[in-house]
């Protein structure tokens, strides 16, 4: 697996910003700006949110008494969609409006600091 080095010199900062709102780009620009180890753990917090919050969901999906109550699966398949796919939509949705503006700040601030190192 090849790896990406640091940047050698000054980077554009808005290019940069915009790289960190867009999932792989960002991993290029926190690996250029050598910051990966970061970006990766604010990631992983991320998704471990995601988890609990889609456990908690499953959760309660599973014992609903309508939902067990129902013999025809897709009458059933029909409840849960409508009682649940709004939920699991707004974890995720919920999780980007969180993350995409917190690490376009940290790329933001961190190719500042990159460039600061050259002037």
């Amino acid at each position: 697996m090849k790896t990406i080095s640091p940047a050698e010199g000054p980077v554009n900062v808005k290019r940069f910003t915009l790289y960190a709102l867009i999932p792989g780009l960002d991993t290029y620009a926190l690996s250029k700006l050598d910051k990966k180890k970061q970006g990766v753990r604010i990631t992983i917090v991320g998704m471990l949110c995601i988890l609990a919050f889609t456990g908690m969901i499953m959760y309660q999906m599973v014992n609903d008494s309508e939902i067990e109550s129902e013999i025809d699966n897709e009458v059933r398949a029909n409840l849960v969609s409508e009682k649940y796919l709004p939920l699991m939509l707004a974890v995720i949705f919920g999780f980007l409006a969180f993350h995409l503006p917190i690490i376009a700040y940290l790329v933001n601030k961190w190719a500042k600091e990159w460039n600061q190192q050259f002037a």
